[in-house]
């Protein structure tokens, strides 16, 4: 019996063809090479911070472009050095929005995204930002998009963890008394209210106080059984050694600074040991393949170890390219598609747009053996 497959051949070469079309028609609507830009400090005190916005988005760009970039389109990165200033993030800002990137990134400096809110709204392009301050995305700006956990998360996380997994139920915080301390401060004492718990003692010391002794009495004398300790890598240090030095056993928790490579870098095995932080996702203290092979590349390239913010910014380009796949290089397209994100995966954590326009819900609980730190769970922001 003879057959006549020619009529089925010709159905499925169409079939492929019009699935090909379809795979290349929102490419169709990009530029040639299509270009992403990023702002971010790269020189100045901050630019160890700034660098791995860089670090991450580079990362992600040779990844992508080494698999074909976007319907076979490589992406293109320009970058500009934002320094330590407003005015100057707010500048390369606007020379970067001049050259019609079809996504910026800026930096992780929430005064300097404070700075340039209305350049952004009025830019129309989509601008992934990763600044900490829980305010940055209360502007209801409809073309930003946070790709970091905040600090009003970390606040709301790090006493519930306190309380309800390890238990404690007399803390003690103590901050630096900057607007970054002072506000996290108040934020934690407001989520161990709603927990129930009152702290024994809050404390503060300035910026560039050299002697914390008093305030560790006093958190001593108070009864606490776990201290919330909130500051920079330079004061978290010092608050460590004065607690082994007066011989306070009271175990410490607090923000990242309190296992990052440059505290436990001034500390003894000894100071350092037990000290637990939760924040952002650490790819060098990971037990993933696939993060700390991301963490070994970025090293043997930049000899700058990677930190939770080039695993960030890794992600989101990564995002970038998934949504420019879907809709193509229509800003407002890229934009709506960023803010529809549910359950993306990234290296180390799987992100979610929320009504705001924040991606990150995951923080990675870290502890200090000695002077290596472990990470030994992830937490949840509330809701999640």
């Amino acid at each position: 019996m003879f057959t006549n497959y020619k009529p089925a051949l010709l159905c499925i070469a169409a079939a492929c063809l019009g699935s090909a079309s379809a795979w290349a028609q929102p490419a169709a609507s990009c530029p040639n090479p299509i270009p992403i830009a990023l702002t971010t400090p790269l020189s100045s005190g901050i630019a160890l911070l700034g660098i791995q916005a860089k670090l991450g988005v580079e990362h992600a760009i040779e990844e992508i472009n080494a698999a074909g970039g976007s319907g076979g389109k490589p992406f293109k990165l320009s970058i500009e050095d934002a320094t330590a200033t407003g005015p100057n993030a707010l500048n390369t800002l606007n020379r970067l929005m001049e050259d019609k990137p079809v996504v910026l990134f800026s930096s992780m400096i929430s005064p300097h995204i404070f700075t340039q809110n209305e350049a952004i709204r009025k830019g129309e392009t989509p601008v992934l930002v990763a600044g900490t301050n829980a305010q940055l995305m209360k502007q209801a700006n409809p073309w930003m998009t946070r790709l970091h956990v905040h600090d009003g998360q970390l606040a709301d996380a790090v006493p519930r963890y306190v309380v309800q997994t390890l238990k404690k139920s007399k803390p003690a915080i103590i901050a630096v008394a900057d607007d970054y301390g002072l506000g996290a401060s108040k934020g934690l004492q407001a989520a161990f209210e709603k927990l129930g718990v009152k702290p024994v003692a809050v404390e503060s010391y300035g910026l560039n106080d050299k002697d914390m002794t008093a305030q560790l009495t006093k958190i001593k004398n108070a009864g606490a059984d776990m201290i919330l300790l909130w500051g920079r890598p330079g004061d978290v240090a010092i608050v460590l050694k004065q607690r082994k030095s007066l011989g306070i056993e009271i175990p410490v928790i607090g923000n990242p600074s309190t296992v990052a490579a440059t505290t436990v870098a001034n500390l003894t095995a000894e100071e350092a040991d037990g000290a637990y932080g939760i924040g952002g996702m650490l790819p060098q203290v990971s037990t993933d393949p696939k993060a700390l092979a991301f963490a070994k590349q970025v090293l043997d390239r930049s000899k700058v170890p990677p930190d939770n913010f080039a695993v960030g910014y890794r992600d989101a380009m990564h995002m970038v390219k998934t949504v420019i796949d879907k809709v193509g290089c229509d800003r407002t397209r890229i934009r709506d598609g960023l803010r529809a994100i549910k359950d993306w995966q990234g290296l180390m954590i799987s992100y979610t747009a929320d009504a705001e326009g924040e991606l990150a819900h995951t923080m990675g609980i870290y502890r200090n053996k000695g002077k290596v730190t472990e990470q030994i769970g992830v937490i949840k922001a509330a809701g999640y």
